[in-house]
């Protein structure tokens, strides 16, 4: 009985030492960066990909798009992913890193204004390198409401992609081209066209489609 106690005694405190050193880890990389460390081990990453070129300033579909982004992001954090932000138009800009932070992503998404062309293998090459030392799940959204300026280099950047194992879902508007959002997801159930005033709502039900794993407590 002793003995088991002396182990017991032994294991917690090793465990004990072991977060010790993990908040000496964090803090040091803390003082070092002048940022908050996030301890959370994310095994599931998300990528929202969302269209800003000028025809999404048209009716309501921007900000349909920022809010269905947001709900997404709410589902996704819920399925414990960690979700990032880019953003295409003429060019593409990587607006915010994967991390677990609903009220970063808030301040991004509101930032994001219509304008240009619609650049979207860009905007895929950014995600393919962001992803590609990522270990686990990993998948990108592409929002959309037309065919982008390269449809030769977007299909290029998406079929590398998908040799890193990324699962790519893709939702357009009513002027979208169904075909090529099908052919842009891994898989036609992960393709969806809808009406602009339904975008929110659509992009929100991709999130649904998400991924779960079977280790769910990973990294906590």
């Amino acid at each position: 009985m002793d003995k088991e106690k002396s182990i017991l005694n032994s294991t917690n405190r090793k465990r004990d030492l072991t977060r010790y050193q993990d908040k000496q880890w964090v803090k040091k990389l803390e003082a070092a960066s002048g940022k908050p460390v996030i301890m959370r081990r994310s095994f599931k990453n998300v990528y929202l990909l969302v269209d800003c070129s000028g025809s999404m300033a048209e009716g309501n579909k921007l900000e349909q798009a920022k809010h269905g982004a947001i709900g997404f992001a709410k589902e996704a954090l819920e399925k414990e992913y960690s979700v990032g932000l880019i953003q295409f138009s003429s060019g593409a800009e990587h607006l915010l890193e994967l991390q677990n932070e609903l009220t970063c992503l808030n301040t991004k998404v509101e930032s994001m204004t219509a304008s240009g062309s619609t650049n979207m293998a860009a905007a895929i090459k950014i995600a393919r390198d962001s992803l590609a030392d990522k270990a686990g799940k990993k998948v990108i959204c592409v929002i959309t409401d037309g065919m982008p300026d390269d449809k030769k280099a977007t299909f290029e950047a998406a079929n590398e992609l998908r040799m890193q194992g990324v699962e790519i879902m893709a939702i357009g508007t009513d002027d979208a081209n169904k075909e090529f959002l099908e052919e842009l997801a891994n898989r036609k159930d992960l393709s969806l066209k809808v009406l602009r005033d339904e975008l929110e709502r659509g992009i929100i039900s991709m999130a649904k489609m998400l991924p779960q794993t079977m280790d769910s407590n990973h990294g906590h």
